[in-house]
């Protein structure tokens, strides 16, 4: 068994690559109930991210595609992921090092104290 990462998941509506305080959001598309969708990203932090290979997000399955493999790049060191949802959800992760030992990680995904601290733009798509 190797040894435990020192990293966590996290999300925000900020982009954790950006200065931008805009928090996106857009009509939920037919089925949805009219509930607005938010633009969030989920990515990973910690002393060890440097010896992170790539994450496995795990989100709920009502999302098309719910299971996302992130490698971990030069142009994204954090794995950062960027979806859209309406709903606070338990989220897993697997994240793999470069030694290809396993991690597993969970986060409740909720953004709703963010709401209040950005610039909510509404966007179309």
């Amino acid at each position: 068994m190797g040894r435990v990462l020192q990293i966590e998941m996290k999300s925000s509506l900020f982009d954790p690559h950006s200065s931008d305080r805009r928090v996106l959001v857009r009509r939920a598309s037919e089925g949805r109930e009219g509930r607005p969708l938010y633009r969030v990203f989920l990515y990973l932090e910690g002393r060890d991210l440097p010896f992170v290979e790539n994450v496995t997000y795990f989100l709920h399955p009502t999302f098309p595609d719910h299971v996302r493999i992130v490698p971990r790049t030069p142009g994204n060191p954090v794995c950062k992921l960027e979806i859209w949802t309406w709903g606070f959800f338990d989220i897993k992760a697997t994240v793999v090092d470069k030694t290809g030992a396993r991690q597993l990680l969970s986060h409740y995904l909720e953004y709703k104290e963010e709401i209040s601290e950005g610039v909510v733009s509404f966007v179309t798509a």
